[in-house]
């Protein structure tokens, strides 16, 4: 008895070690089901007939591969770290620059806009432009919510352009002397603000607004603001912008004549 009481101090240590140990292999099979339980094993997507637009038949969407599952990934980013990846990325025919995204299934529309609004550049962080969805019927979905992402953003190009107030008005030519802002429903990007032409990417479709304010001694040739609405219709393509501004500037200043100097003839 005095024998065991005089181990146990050292038994008390080994357990210490060796437990931990024990329970960490028998969570080691948990681990390994659960990895293979966040990661995306479904075949996409199931052939169905789908229906991009109000005025176009219905076709057979198919060909889509999932070109990285839901589950942890190596962060591409950074090569050595592993970075959870909260959706399914698909790959096809019908997801390139240009091409309609088709629905998938009877869905309403809940959000647009960027996924990192306050992000440096939103249109590079996170998802980009996304657009949430649910679908509909939950009593036979249940309550599903759907995020397209990395979309194309809107885009509105404005031009400045200004003439002189002589004979040759209106000539006008570009120039970069106005101020230009545009204004609409989400946080709008300006990409290039260094030439007549300046460019602006936006997210959420809307009624925006673009205005532009010229120096005090200009003369505005029409509005000097512009609203548009981008809204997303139902079998109507929604497209990119581009507005022009123009001005009349004073006419340069008339030189004042030189005095016309009499010789003097001396005797």
């Amino acid at each position: 008895m005095q024998t065991l009481l005089a181990l146990s101090p050292l038994i008390i240590r080994v357990l210490k070690i060796v437990v931990p140990i024990v329970i960490g292999l028998l969570l080691l099979p948990i681990l390994a089901v659960s990895a293979v339980l966040n990661k995306s094993t479904v075949t996409w997507p199931v052939v169905a007939p789908t229906q991009v637009t109000a005025d176009q038949t219905a076709y057979l969407a198919t060909g889509w591969t999932i070109s990285s599952p839901f589950g942890w990934r190596p962060n591409p980013d950074n090569p050595g770290e592993w970075e959870l990846h909260e959706g399914i990325d698909l790959a096809g025919p019908m997801f390139c620059d240009g091409c309609s995204v088709p629905p998938m299934g009877d869905i309403e529309v809940v959000f647009v806009g960027w996924d990192q609004p306050s992000a440096d550049e939103p249109q590079n962080a996170g998802a980009g432009v996304v657009v949430d969805m649910t679908l509909q019927h939950p009593e036979e979905s249940g309550a599903i919510l759907l995020r397209y992402g990395h979309l194309q953003p809107y885009r509105v190009w404005v031009r400045t352009q200004t003439c002189t107030q002589t004979i040759d008005c209106p000539e006008y030519q570009d120039d970069d002397t106005g101020n230009v802002s545009v204004v609409c429903p989400s946080r709008v990007i300006a990409t290039d603000t260094n030439s007549a032409t300046r460019s602006y990417l936006y997210a959420t479709p809307g009624d925006c607004r673009a205005s532009v304010s010229w120096p005090s001694d200009f003369t505005p040739d029409g509005s000097s603001t512009m609203t548009f609405n981008q809204r997303i219709t139902p079998g109507t393509s929604s497209s990119n912008a581009a507005i022009t501004f123009r001005a009349q500037r004073p006419p340069p200043p008339t030189p004042t004549p030189l005095p016309v100097l009499t010789p003097t003839i001396v005797p």
